[in-house]
This record gives structure tokens, sequence and C-alpha cells, in this order.
């Protein structure tokens, strides 16, 4: 019991920290339930910004389970911006490269990828909301843990 009260202040601690440091916005939504991000369950980031004389950095989040069987996946996002306007964008997320080496941060059978969906980007002030959902063949993408959004403030 001891030592998962000790996890958690540091887990705790560590998102603090990394929020001081120009981080704006940290959401991660797991997938407990198989490890099956359905066609249907798009997931909602939603974010503020007060500080529009920054540039910001967003960076999408995918856990997936060690040695995934796909080299990429299709991953789609509707990125609507606070005067309502949206902008529809799609990526191929890369899983390995053409070895076939995991291009993830892996400890033990999760592993983290990080994709840098804009870079250095103007914000006007307001309230944004970024929904991801994948465009897989089948109903649902397997071995996915779970997916998140980060904005930064650019260093």
């Amino acid at each position: 019991m001891k030592t998962k009260i000790t996890f958690l202040c540091f887990l705790l601690l560590s998102l603090m920290s990394c929020l001081k440091d120009g981080g704006l916005y940290r959401n991660f939504q797991d997938f407990p339930e198989n490890h099956q991000w359905k066609k249907s369950d798009a997931k909602s980031f939603d974010f503020t910004i007060d500080n529009d004389t920054q540039l910001y950095d967003i960076t999408f989040k995918f856990s997936h389970v060690y040695d995934y069987q796909f080299n990429s996946v299709p991953i789609d996002f509707v990125m609507e911006n606070p005067d309502g306007t949206k902008e529809k964008f799609s990526i191929d997320l890369k899983i390995k490269d053409p070895s076939g080496k995991q291009l993830a941060d892996c400890s033990g059978d999760v592993c983290d990828l990080s994709y840098t969906l804009k870079e250095g980007v103007a914000l006007s002030k307001g309230t944004y909301k970024i929904t991801t959902s994948n465009s897989f063949k089948g109903s649902y993408l397997p071995n996915v843990i779970g997916v998140g959004l980060e904005v930064n403030a650019k260093k």
C-alpha cells in the first residue's frame, strides 16, 4: 500500500513539474476494456489559451501494447477554434520504422508514442476543442492502451 501511495505522489509531482515548465494542458484517456479503440469512440480534448503572444506545440499521445502488429495507423482530427471554425486533418501515425523497429518509448509491455500535430503555432485567446478518432478498416483498433493530448508553450 505504501508503495502505491509513493508512486502516486511521484506521478503527481512529475505532472505538476511538467506543467510548470510551459505546459498548458495534458489529458490522457485510456481504453481499459480489452485495449480496443472503437471506431465510433471519438475522444475530445478541450483547452483554453489565455496568452495569445506565445507560440504553442500541440502533441498527440498514443500508447499501445509492445510489438504492435501494425506499422502505422490512420488517425483523424478535428480542431475547433474559439471562433467556431473547424480544421480537419488526418495522419498516418508511424508505429515502426522501415526495418520494423518500434518508434515509441517502451517500458515493459507498454509503449508511448508522441506525434507533434502543430509546432510553434500562434493560437488566439479562447477555448479549443480537438477531437480524434481512428479510421482503421475494422470496427476497432486493437491493442491501444490510450490516447492523449498535450499543449505546451514553445520554448
